[in-house]
């Protein structure tokens, strides 16, 4: 099984949920949009094929402040620097249909993200076949302890201090890609790889294998998802 490990920086905050707890599509005027794609595609040794690393040329949208605190992007660089976004999202397309299993830090914050893109081109959302695997939720079996102190998920950096990783290009997308890849490699050494799969807002549909409880060995499988059954409202 091949492996594309993706980060995606964008011009916003992005909500999975509103006010009343209701998800938000990943499509809506509110979202954020794609600014920074890092894409690093590796074989099934986990050594490194190619990368991509794609900015975005903005088409009418804008950095956002709290955005640019985070990953100092501005409109006058990407206006410079990124390509129309339909390239980008062609590569990216490529990428699923070659049979690459996605895997970030976050991946259903990177996912959505590149789905949001891929609707608003007019383009298939390859929601189903994108299954993922998150490694920031693995690393939460291994107990790591967090800078800020506090709970819930770790934070990239969390997780490459504990691994030793070096991690220097920190925001951007394929910096933050690449130590997302050294965290997949090390969590693979130890067995820890979960079921890749596509992760749903609301609950699975009809006729849906449900993959192993726990994590499984060394590979990773993928969910088979026989008649498959799906509304727009579970795949936000």
């Amino acid at each position: 099984m091949k492996y594309a490990i993706i980060d995606t920086e964008t011009s916003g905050l992005f909500r999975f949920k509103d006010a009343a707890g209701v998800p938000v599509p990943a499509d809506d005027p509110s979202q954020p949009r794609l600014a920074h794609l890092g894409v690093i595609l590796v074989d099934e040794q986990l050594q490194e094929e190619r990368s991509i690393d794609l900015y975005v040329r903005p088409d009418g949208w804008k950095m956002e402040p709290e955005a640019f605190a985070v990953n100092g992007l501005t409109d006058e660089f990407l206006a410079e620097n990124g390509a129309d976004v339909r390239d980008v999202l062609d590569q990216y397309v490529r990428v699923i249909d070659a049979g690459y299993v996605i895997v970030a830090f976050n991946a259903q914050f990177d996912c959505k993200q590149m789905r949001g893109e891929l609707r608003r081109a007019g383009m298939d959302d390859r929601f189903e076949q994108t299954p993922n695997i998150c490694v920031m939720r693995t690393s939460m079996a291994l107990k790591i302890k967090k800078a800020s102190g506090g709970g819930g998920f770790p934070k990239l950096a969390d997780v490459c201090a504990h691994f030793g990783i070096d991690h220097k290009a920190v925001h951007t997308a394929g910096g933050d890609a690449r130590a997302a890849l050294e965290i997949f490699r090390r969590l693979h050494a130890a067995g820890m790889l979960p079921t890749a799969r596509v992760h749903y807002a609301k609950t699975p549909p009809l006729h849906a294998v449900e993959p192993p409880a726990g994590l499984s060995g060394k590979g990773a499988t993928v969910a088979v998802v026989d008649e498959f059954v799906s509304s727009r409202s579970e795949r936000f």
